[in-house]
């Protein structure tokens, strides 16, 4: 079974103490010989290096926490508390309505934006609606700790009280710096993809040819051009990545297995450095491995089948619904194509988010098993389509890499965008392809909405440690005669 991962804490008051022993360690041994010198000092480049790893994992999190709390901040037209999570000279690329820079003239954005007032304090007026929700972020540290880079994707939910109501999706490329200690948002790179009426949705939105800027844009002039030229969809466009060619945000210490340490002072203490070594690792995997599966939900929203792929181990197996299991790299990215050419075509929709990551990593830092949802927001030809459904992963530390080694997404139900996910909006989910068959049937037969399908748990409860029991569960339910079908 895998463990779950302690939190980063106990880890860094534990490699304060070893740290302190350690320098006092010379004078509390009775007789130092060469190899204990060399065994003490061996000792503080590693607790060092900890150190430093313990910093990076605290890093990302200041990161991640910074994105949410600008969330938090643009839902309830906090737009000075938002503008002040930048640099003095942080820089807003919006769209194409231009570059915006500096804290003042950020805040005047967001504020005319979200429907606030520039001439009154926080806030937003009776019945608006600002939800802009900060998800799936994959972030890259910088070598020397002290500039990032992140992916984010943004849902949001607009509108004015009986006027209007609306959809918005969007992905933002941000660069981070961090002063006196204190991680800031050096530019944010807002690319907005839509945003649609609710009736009707985004299946209903048509080409925009040209230049394109908002409203805001027309009334309140950038500071600088966009750099470039896009245009939100229904034409397909993919915003570049930060980490294109680069595995960092993919990568952790490779499997570790303990060793055996003298039964001396310096054992003991390298025991423990040991251990916090091992805990550091798992922290790091964890990390990886939310960012391994990110990484691919990126990929597919744009239709990068082959990188896509290109997550898998050697024998990694993917598995979607009922359409069977695709087995190796090659084979998956022949599974991907069943979504749509690659690139997908103009018009076509494929949203799928990776969201409220629960991941345990193996003691020995050698695999790791993960639990995502991913509502999904879908478009072709004109109609559009709700989904949801759960991952239930498996990866494997490949020598620092992170990769797939079994990915089965779990359909919960497939709606049509008007009719929505009961009655005649349910839609089946789709056999096994003739035509582009699977390496194997699939691993378990099951039906979608309105049936009830209980998604094996990877993990027993956290707090009781007692097992989900899972259909077994339901299956008593049947038994006893209450309401599941």
């Amino acid at each position: 079974m895998i463990k779950i991962i302690k939190p980063l804490n106990s880890t860094r008051l534990t490699l304060v103490a070893v740290l302190m022993t350690a320098l006092i360690l010379p004078g509390s041994l009775s007789a130092q010989n060469s190899d204990d010198s060399s065994r003490y000092n061996a000792l503080l480049t590693r607790l060092d290096a900890l150190k430093q790893e313990a910093t990076l994992v605290e890093d990302i999190l200041q990161i991640q926490r910074l994105g949410r709390s600008f969330g938090f901040y643009l839902d309830k037209g906090y737009f000075g508390e938002a503008a002040d999570l930048f640099t003095d000279s942080g820089r807003v690329q919006y769209g194409m309505d231009g570059v915006y820079i500096g804290r003042e003239r950020i805040q005047e954005l967001f504020t005319r934006h979200g429907g606030g007032s520039v001439n009154a304090g926080p806030g937003l007026p009776f019945g608006r609606l600002n939800l802009h929700m900060q998800l799936q972020p994959l972030v890259t540290v910088a070598p020397g700790g002290r500039s990032a880079s992140a992916r984010w994707r943004e849902w949001a939910l607009l509108g004015n009280y009986k006027e209007q109501a609306q959809w918005g999706d969007a992905i933002q490329e941000n660069d981070y710096i961090k002063e006196d200690g204190v991680w800031k948002i050096s530019a944010m790179r807002f690319y907005t993809n839509f945003v649609a009426p609710y009736e009707g949705g985004w299946a209903s939105l048509q080409p925009v040819f040209g230049n394109w800027q908002s409203d805001v844009a027309r009334s309140f002039r950038p500071d600088q051009p966009a750099p470039g030229n896009y245009r939100p969809f229904p034409a397909v466009y993919t915003p570049p990545y930060h980490y294109a060619n680069d595995r960092r945000a993919i990568t952790a210490p490779g499997p570790i297995a303990l060793r055996r340490r003298p039964n001396d002072v310096l054992g003991q203490l390298e025991a423990s450095a040991d251990a916090q070594e091992l805990k550091l690792a798992r922290l790091h995997s964890a990390r990886a491995v939310e960012n391994l599966q990110a990484m691919y939900g990126y990929y597919i929203d744009k239709g990068k089948w082959t990188e896509a792929a290109s997550l898998f181990s050697e024998d990694g197996v993917w598995e979607f619904g009922q359409r069977g299991q695709y087995i190796g790299p090659n084979s998956i990215r022949r599974g991907l194509a069943l979504m749509g050419p690659e690139g997908l075509e103009p018009g076509q929709l494929n949203n799928f988010p990776m969201l409220q990551p629960v991941i345990h990593v193996s003691e020995d830092n050698s695999r790791a098993r993960g639990r995502f949802r991913s509502d999904v927001m879908l478009a072709k030809e004109g109609v559009g389509q709700w989904g949801g459904g759960l991952y239930e992963n498996e990866y494997i530390n490949d020598n620092g890499t992170w990769r797939i080694s079994k990915q089965h997404y779990w359909v919960t139900f497939w709606g049509d965008y008007d009719q929505g996910w009961t009655g005649a909006g349910i839609i089946p989910m789709a056999p096994a392809s003739t035509t582009n068959p699977p390496d194997a049937p699939p691993s378990v037969r099951y039906e979608s909405f309105p049936n009830t399908y209980i998604v094996p748990f990877h993990y027993d409860h956290p707090v009781t440690g007692e097992p989900h029991n899972d259909m077994g569960r339901l299956a008593a339910d049947k038994a006893a005669g209450r309401n599941v079908r």
